[in-house]
């Protein structure tokens, strides 16, 4: 019988390693719960009301998680699911269906590397807790999407205030720029730096927070879609793009083609995304960057090595 054990996080968070790193102004940062992690909101300088502005984004978090969450039996996802059939975007709100879509469209790209159909396997593997009640599972992609949504309707109300949008470490910046550290998977601290500005987002996935333990050997909650197995060899993955949808998603997929298949995966489809892979080897750890990411890093604590033309430069 295999002996197996949970380990990590709330349910639902996903591996993330970056952290407000940011002193020029007085800051002030709210946190509560919210779809299954910690969200927050950091101001900084003239912000807006706070009340108002966590009251709007706490609002919008509470909607979508009554539309995608597979933990909740009551949601739009676990209900559609338990319905069945595969039309998911005809029968799905408006408000979520380019969620959707952008899930599915990655799963495409990416070979099945990234998989939204995989709830079954995450709940045979252990990583559900018993609690997912749908087989569509968008936990790789949600959290981003919630954090976009958030921050239109922070800019359509407030303009571009100086503020940070968190959601279980997917954030997302308006106005300003903001300094953030990637977190080291070995250790305490920072494995690099990189300064956010307007509009951009970050995600990070890694095998760190999150994973079961099947027979004394630690598993990775990330999923390969394509073999329905935890991935292996990666510690960490973080990714800078236009969107936290995109960031988001994108994290788990690179996680799961590791560097040099990533960056050919980047190159083709998302070349205004920036990327870092960390691999699992502790007792030599290096940080793999595309040029544009390695351009943007700083207090790099590990030996830095491109990611070019689909190769890792020696």
């Amino acid at each position: 019988m295999k002996k197996l054990l949970l380990l990590g996080l709330v349910a639902g968070v996903c591996a993330v390693a970056l952290s407000l790193r940011s002193s020029e102004k007085s800051r002030i940062r709210d946190e509560w719960t919210a779809m299954g992690t910690v969200a927050g909101l950091t101001f900084r300088g003239d912000a807006p009301d706070r009340e108002a502005a966590r009251g709007l984004v706490q609002a919008c978090y509470e909607r979508l998680e009554s539309l995608l969450s597979a933990w909740d039996a009551d949601s739009e996802l676990s209900r559609l699911s338990r319905e069945g059939g595969t039309n998911w975007i005809g029968r799905v709100s408006a408000e979520v269906k380019e969620c959707y879509r952008a899930a599915m469209l990655l799963a495409e790209r990416s070979g099945g590397a990234f998989n939204p159909q995989i709830g079954a396997r995450m709940r045979e593997l252990g990583f559900s807790g018993g609690r997912s009640f749908a087989d569509f599972d968008l936990g790789a992609i949600a959290k981003g999407f919630a954090v976009d949504a958030a921050w239109q309707d922070v800019t359509r109300r407030f303009g571009e205030p100086d503020l940070l949008i968190d959601l279980g470490g997917n954030l997302r910046v308006v106005g300003g720029k903001w300094r953030t550290g990637v977190r080291n998977p070995f250790g305490q601290g920072y494995a690099a730096t990189i300064v956010l500005t307007n509009g951009e987002a970050v995600a990070t996935s890694g095998n760190y927070e999150r994973f079961v333990v099947q027979n004394g050997v630690r598993r990775s909650h990330i999923i390969d879609g394509r073999t329905g197995e935890p991935v292996t060899g990666m510690a960490g993955v973080t990714v800078v793009a236009p969107t936290a949808t995109l960031a988001d998603g994108l994290s788990t997929t690179l996680f799961v083609l590791g560097p040099e298949a990533g960056e050919r995966f980047l190159a083709k489809w998302h070349r205004d995304v920036l990327a870092l892979w960390i691999p699992d080897t502790p007792e030599s750890p290096t940080v793999c960057a595309t040029r544009a990411m390695a351009a943007r890093l700083k207090d790099v604590e590990y030996p830095l090595r491109l990611v070019a033309d689909g190769k890792v430069e020696k």
